[in-house]
């Protein structure tokens, strides 16, 4: 675990100056990290993806209850450090690499004891959930640190303007089941937004899960995201307009007559679970899932 001054001290033994660019707040709080590893409930089978370790300050401590830890890093300078202070740990995989270009489902989509535990960079935070909730909806559960707004806009149901697509499939997937106000005094520098961690744990029953193997959830994400690229207009206007596979105007009635949504709703409206059967009801048309 590393505090104020280790940190300091290794950001000027490697000559390091904190990139803004890459969200770069490193997480000096012990409570903090012992919270983390609290709520995320590991385990010596458990196998942890961690998301820009930068100094290592929660990996360090993840290696010592974890069966092994895959952790991504985009920074060169944050991978020089990382490979000196845990060169001698070796349930360690070390990638530098952009978590955004891996194809975790090839990596980790058989992976039985799954975990993320991450500080994710705030402002990529929602692509990368999207990312993990459709290449490995296997994981047991997400442990992430997040901007306070980020928690709010995932948690939403329908009828809230700010409800969407990294929303829907965090419901489809399982629940948060804690929250952990984060003061900005626990990072260096310290980030001018609030933060929270936040613990997303799948449920048994869940629709992404139980369909990883059947469909292909990169499109249902892609479906989504058309269906919501007109937020104002119905349901109707957005298949119409926004999907990549057309559908022809009788198809798209016929869909309708399943009377599965109301088209003269807004996307905002539907719930998570009326949006997969949509999804189910659009791909029968277009042959591709």
């Amino acid at each position: 675990m590393l505090d104020l001054s280790t940190t300091k001290e290794i950001l000027n033994e490697f000559n390091i100056l904190p990139r803004q660019s890459l969200g770069q707040n490193f997480l000096i709080s012990q409570p903090i990290v012992q919270k983390i590893i609290e709520i995320s409930n590991l385990s010596k089978q458990s196998h942890v993806l961690e998301i820009g370790p930068g100094l290592g300050s929660l990996t360090s401590v993840l290696l010592e209850f974890a069966a092994k830890v895959s952790a991504y890093e985009i920074d060169e300078q944050m991978i020089a450090v990382l490979e000196q202070r845990l060169s001698d740990k070796s349930n360690l995989a070390l990638y530098h690499q952009n978590i955004l270009q891996a194809d975790l489902h090839a990596l980790y989509a058989k992976e039985q004891n799954f975990q993320v535990v991450a500080n994710l960079p705030y402002y990529i935070s929602a692509e990368i959930i999207e990312k993990l909730l459709t290449e490995v909806p296997n994981m047991k559960s997400m442990t992430l640190m997040l901007q306070k707004e980020a928690v709010e806009r995932i948690s939403l149901g329908p009828n809230d303007s700010r409800y969407g697509p990294t929303a829907i499939l965090i419901q489809l997937y399982g629940k948060i089941t804690d929250k952990i106000k984060v003061a900005s005094s626990c990072f260096y520098p310290q980030p001018g937004v609030s933060s929270q961690v936040i613990k997303i744990a799948r449920d048994p029953k869940s629709v992404l899960f139980l369909n990883m193997e059947n469909m292909n959830l990169l499109k249902f994400k892609d479906f989504l995201k058309q269906c919501f690229a007109q937020r104002r207009k119905t349901i109707r206007n957005n298949l119409k307009n926004n999907l990549k596979t057309k559908l022809s105007e009788q198809e798209l009635s016929k869909i309708e007559q399943l009377k599965i949504v109301d088209f003269d709703l807004r996307p905002e409206q539907i719930t998570a679970k009326k949006f997969w059967q949509l999804y189910l009801s659009v791909a029968n048309y277009n042959d591709k899932d």
